[in-house]
């Protein structure tokens, strides 16, 4: 395409080129942009991060205040540093809103919207909204004309006023940080105007704090001419090098990466007035869960408070503890470590009074304790859940035996004229032949040594006769011809009167129909065709009886007769 006359073809492979070159640039352009918005996302995370560890470090206010309130402390020191900083968590907002309402007018201008996603109770804007959602994401004139102006070399006010805005913020957090009195000592700090000015600074600083001092100071200082790229490492203004023919996404992400430098000097300034403050310190190398409780065992229809708290321990160094049960006498105490036996000779109330040894700062300093507790007398107790009385050959006689003063799992039963069973954590009795039972509740104690707790005597009586049901009719009843030849099996069972859940099964019976010729036998409870024959003819007004033999839970045979008159 440089000359000569072109044929057709060569024009449209020329403009084929062309369009080719801009379609790679605009490639280019859109990777350049997505790069911004990974780092800026990549900012935002570790944003995240200093925020978190700013909350623990501001959250070891409030540690250090209950540490010091646990020996009385004086918390005169605690306020004033805790108060310098609130205000340098204020200053912190403040400063973070404005780097981000600079960066929400930019966005603003392309997209004619508020890029506003959150702010805190002062009205400081402390989140933007995703830049992918910007349409306008590689605009370099709005930045370009907010932040430097027609002159790369001579930028607009607004620009450069980042700058100013950083550093006010910096020299106003150092002089919080080393200005304060220590006893009859003053110290104080005003920030230089540049870094070669802080070794005169450092004059009247307390020595100590030079070092984060200087740390501080140089995180937020931002030289005003920097070397351009773009101007063959010619020193231009920041803002120039910053914002000139940027597009939006990068100058976002510059304002979130100033923002994350705001946060971290906010970091290391709230660890330096925490580190400022002296409260005792206890050694642990443990922490575990601690239930609590007045006692660990609770009467049935009683309630218990249970706590569960926190206990951190040293492992390698286990306190001395001294005590005295019912003696408040500390010249009669006696001295121990670990836990302490309880004495339980005498019963009522008793307290134990003493004192424990916690090494702080390593001193040891003795803590107050008391602990109350009562000795009860055990009395033991025996009751029927659902019986008063033992019934022979019934293998379900369930008891419960209870103690005051003993858990369930330190208490047996032993019987006498009555084997004692356990099955599935209950007690069963099963009488023998005389006519009373009884029943000894025993506790077991700590040292494995065995107390009769209470003795309690009961009847025995045989186990009542079942009755036998023709179907769902009760023997003794009357019966039409119609529901009599509709019978197919024989229930042995106790009526509703009866409160025992026995199961009984019918081993053989004999019917007999008055006025019939023969009588049916079978064995088992389902009637045989014989006998619902029988059954079926018999007449009007005569009397059926059937003889069973019935086995028992206990496996004995018995005898048992059921009679109906037909109707």
């Amino acid at each position: 395409m440089a000359g000569g006359k072109e044929t057709p073809r060569q024009k449209m492979i020329g403009m084929m080129y062309l369009v080719l070159t801009a379609l790679l640039a605009l490639n280019v352009s859109k990777q350049i942009v997505s790069a911004f918005i990974t780092i800026n996302d990549k900012l935002e995370a570790s944003n995240k991060i200093i925020d978190n560890k700013s909350g623990d470090v501001y959250f070891g206010f409030s540690q250090k205040r209950a540490a010091l309130n646990a020996i009385n402390g004086n918390t005169e020191k605690l306020v004033y540093w805790e108060n310098k900083a609130i205000t340098l968590k204020s200053k912190t907002a403040s400063i973070v809103g404005f780097l981000l309402n600079e960066c929400n007018d930019m966005i603003k201008e392309s997209e004619g919207e508020d890029w506003i996603e959150e702010k805190d109770d002062d009205g400081n804007i402390i989140k933007l909204k995703p830049l992918m959602k910007i349409s306008g994401m590689d605009n370099y004139d709005i930045p370009t004309n907010l932040f430097v102006g027609g002159n790369p070399k001579q930028p607009n006010d607004r620009g450069m006023n980042i700058i100013a805005m950083i550093h006010s913020f910096r020299d106003e957090v150092c002089a919080e940080m080393g200005t304060y009195k220590e006893g009859s000592k003053s110290y104080t700090f005003q920030a230089p105007s540049d870094v070669a000015g802080l070794q005169e600074a450092f004059k009247t600083a307390n020595s100590k704090d030079t070092a984060k001092l200087r740390q501080f100071y140089q995180s937020l200082t931002i030289p005003e001419m920097i070397p351009s790229h773009s101007h063959d490492e010619e020193l231009m203004p920041w803002s120039s090098v910053m914002f000139d023919h940027a597009p939006i996404v990068a100058a976002a992400a510059l304002f979130t990466s100033l923002k994350l430098d705001v946060k971290n000097a906010e970091a290391l300034a709230a660890e330096y007035m925490l580190a400022k403050i002296d409260a005792p310190m206890f050694k642990f190398n443990k922490i575990e869960p601690l239930p609590f409780a007045g006692a660990s065992y609770i009467n049935q229809g009683d309630s218990m408070n249970l706590q569960v708290l926190i206990a951190a321990i040293d492992t390698n160094n286990v306190a001395q503890i001294r005590y005295g049960i019912d003696d408040t006498i500390p010249g009669n105490w006696k001295t121990t470590t670990g836990g302490i036996s309880l004495n339980s000779s005498s019963p009522g109330q008793h307290t134990v009074t003493g004192q424990i040894g916690v090494e702080q700062q390593g001193d040891i300093s003795w803590k107050d304790w008391q602990f109350a507790y009562t000795v009860g007398q055990p009395m033991g107790v025996v009751s029927l859940p659902k019986l008063n009385v033992l019934y022979r050959g019934y293998p379900e006689n369930e008891v419960l035996g209870t103690a005051s003063g003993y858990p369930q799992d330190k208490i047996s039963l032993k019987g006498n004229n009555c084997q004692i069973v356990q099955r599935g954590g209950k007690y069963y009795a099963e009488p023998g032949s005389g006519r009373t039972a009884s029943i000894t509740v025993v506790g077991r104690n700590e040292d494995g040594t065995s107390v009769n707790l209470g003795t309690m005597n009961f009847r025995v009586l045989p186990m009542p006769k079942p009755t036998i049901y023709l179907g769902q009719i009760e023997s003794g009843s009357e019966i039409s011809r119609n529901q009599l030849a509709a019978q197919t099996r024989l229930f042995p069972k106790y009526p509703p009167s009866v409160p025992l859940d026995a199961s009984f099964s019918v081993v053989s019976w004999t019917l007999s129909v008055s006025g019939a010729p023969r009588e049916a036998k079978g064995n088992g409870p389902t009637l045989s065709q014989e006998a619902k024959t029988l059954l079926r003819n018999a007449a009007v007004g005569s009397t059926v009886t059937f003889m069973t033999k019935v086995r028992y839970p206990n496996g004995d045979i018995k005898r048992r007769a059921a009679v109906y008159t037909v109707r």
